[in-house]
């Protein structure tokens, strides 16, 4: 996983949409099953804007700014279903977003400006990580484990996450989706 470097008056944060149970659960212990070290540190999630350094004192407007976006998205379904990989580019194994993607991207979109405004590395793809940084074989296996998935959920909430020093992402605000 990319983590910006970070100074002494700032911190990592990320924002995702949780996925729901049963499923969060279902993925993380196979992720964690498939050896992926950050599988017990990062809850289960679409990333709509992904670990990005910013000063400590920026949160509060950070906090208004993505209460703003979230009053111009409505709440939206998602469906996950069957796998996929960024190989050969990274090594990461994930559940495709067949419905809600665009959803995702537009949220991603308005959430990427001012103070989270940042050139993206790679284009912007919704998904779910099953595996990341494992052997080929197993980012194999994940996707062999995965690929008949099939889970609807509604997405109305995406939650600010705040990088701690021991490496788990917490949950710092929610923010309603009411667009």
């Amino acid at each position: 996983m990319y983590l910006p470097k970070i100074g002494a008056d700032e911190t990592r944060i990320g924002v995702s949409i949780p996925v729901p149970e049963p499923w969060a659960s279902e993925i993380s212990q196979a992720r964690i099953g498939y050896g992926d070290e950050y599988a017990e540190m990062i809850p289960t999630h679409i990333t709509i804007v992904g670990p990005t350094a910013v000063k400590i004192n920026d949160i509060p407007a950070i906090i208004v700014q993505l209460d703003n976006a979230c009053d111009q998205i409505p709440k939206f379904q998602v469906t996950l279903e069957g796998t996929g990989t960024f190989r050969p580019i990274s090594p990461v194994s994930y559940i495709n977003i067949v419905d809600g993607a665009a959803d995702c991207a537009n949220l991603a979109a308005r959430a990427n400006k001012g103070l989270l405004a940042q050139t993206a590395r790679f284009p912007y793809h919704p998904h779910v990580t099953l595996a990341h940084g494992v052997p080929e074989m197993v980012l194999d296996q994940a996707e062999a484990d995965f690929a008949h998935l099939r889970a609807r959920f509604n997405a109305d909430a995406l939650w600010l996450y705040r990088h701690h020093d021991d490496g788990v992402w917490r949950k710092l605000c929610k923010f309603e989706l009411r667009g």
